[in-house]
């Protein structure tokens, strides 16, 4: 497994254990890595105007004097495929054999990592080198990404090169890597920079085009018969009829979203897959990139976190500064930050702190993930399995 830990769950005072929102979000740090601080709630859905303070550029040297730049995380079954001298690091990395899928995934930042999809891939066989930029890490070159590509959301938005200038070396890869028609996943923050690197526009922000929550994605006709999307599409539509969930007849899907900003304009080359009301550039393709707006590797806790954010921000102009510092203070714990029970925040807080609205808004929305997450997770291990599929037969095409 990824090591997304989860805590025991914390109960916020005057909330009605029916309503009960549990903070433990499964965004705890995973122990095998170096982490920095979350610095102050934020939103990871893409393109906030707020900057969260932990996405400065930070290096971290190698006892050499190299930079470290990736980790390369395997499955159980994977390590025994390696080679004797896989334990050794050179650079930050393992050297595993030449027949390992590696699939490269860069994470913007902490409180957006690969969660489930990273489970998912591993179970498929694959091995993942984690590229994370907010941590100073460099975007890999074309020829460094391996076997494939995801690239995850994160607060800062696609046009936000003077604060992180990595982004223009990640339109550089992701044009790459469609004219090099290496297997790729772009998830929200992903998809928006793969759109304008390709030709495309993304509104920063959108307004009305902006989603928090669970939302139904209409499928087109082309996303039917596209060969690589229709496959997942297909088994998630039979996961829905399962658990009783209405498809319109296979068109229809539930989704978790949360984003700001919004592709606008898809680029000359990509051919659109999904769409929502309220966001109609959803799902799209460009050679064998898949772009998602929405997440597929997130869970109803974090669904959960994001409402009682906003919820948070929303009444932030009727707070004092204390409670509104205590708030977000309690939101850190929330966050996994220090998810145990008893646990204090950077200044003091704990989950009691949080406002009693705020909790109930995050205990409603997670209550609706909840209603669909089979549904989520047969789209996210069927996305999984497809990709890794793809991604060995383009291995044993070349």
């Amino acid at each position: 497994m990824l090591g997304l830990l989860l805590a025991p769950a914390l109960v916020v005072r005057r909330v009605p254990w029916s309503a009960a929102f549990s903070l433990d979000l499964g965004l705890a740090p995973d122990p095998r890595t170096r982490h920095r601080g979350m610095g102050t709630p934020h939103r990871p859905g893409c393109g906030p105007p707020d900057k969260p303070a932990h996405n400065s550029r930070i290096q971290e040297e190698e006892p050499g004097g190299g930079r470290r730049c990736e980790q390369v995380v395997l499955p159980q079954a994977a390590r025994l495929r390696l080679s004797p001298r896989a334990g050794n690091r050179t650079g930050g990395r393992m050297s595993p054999m030449t027949d390992m899928l590696t699939i490269t995934v860069i994470e913007p930042e902490e409180l957006a990592p690969v969660g489930r999809l990273g489970e998912w891939l591993f179970a498929e066989g694959a091995a993942l080198r984690m590229v994370r930029p907010w941590q100073g890490e460099a975007i890999p070159t074309l020829e460094e990404v391996g076997d494939g590509l995801v690239v995850l959301g994160g607060s800062m938005s696609a046009h936000d090169e003077a604060d992180h200038p990595w982004l223009a070396d990640l339109r550089e890869l992701l044009r790459g890597v469609v004219a090099d028609n290496i297997p790729a996943i772009a998830i929200c923050l992903g998809a928006q920079v793969a759109a304008e690197a390709l030709g495309g526009t993304t509104a920063v922000p959108a307004l009305g085009n902006d989603e928090v929550g669970v939302v139904e994605l209409t499928i087109t006709p082309a996303g039917e018969s596209d060969p690589v999307f229709g496959q997942v599409a297909a088994e998630a539509v039979r996961a829905a009829h399962r658990a009783g969930i209405s498809t319109s007849d296979g068109t229809r899907l539930p989704v978790i979203v949360s984003h700001y900003d919004a592709v606008t304009h898809l680029p000359e080359a990509a051919t659109l897959l999904a769409s929502s009301d309220r966001s109609p550039v959803h799902t799209w393709r460009a050679g064998r990139l898949l772009a998602f707006q929405h997440h597929p590797e997130s869970d109803p806790a974090r669904v959960a976190y994001w409402r009682t954010r906003d919820a948070l921000n929303e009444q932030a102009g009727t707070m004092d500064t204390a409670s509104l510092k205590a708030a977000r203070d309690a939101l850190e714990v929330a966050a996994g930050k220090n998810a145990a029970p008893g646990a204090v925040g950077t200044h003091g807080a704990t989950a009691a702190d949080l406002p009693e609205s705020a909790a109930s808004a995050g205990a409603a929305a997670r209550e609706e993930a909840e209603r669909v997450d089979p549904v989520i997770q047969a789209f996210g291990r069927t996305l999984a399995r497809v990709l890794v599929r793809n991604v060995r037969a383009r291995r044993l095409a070349r």
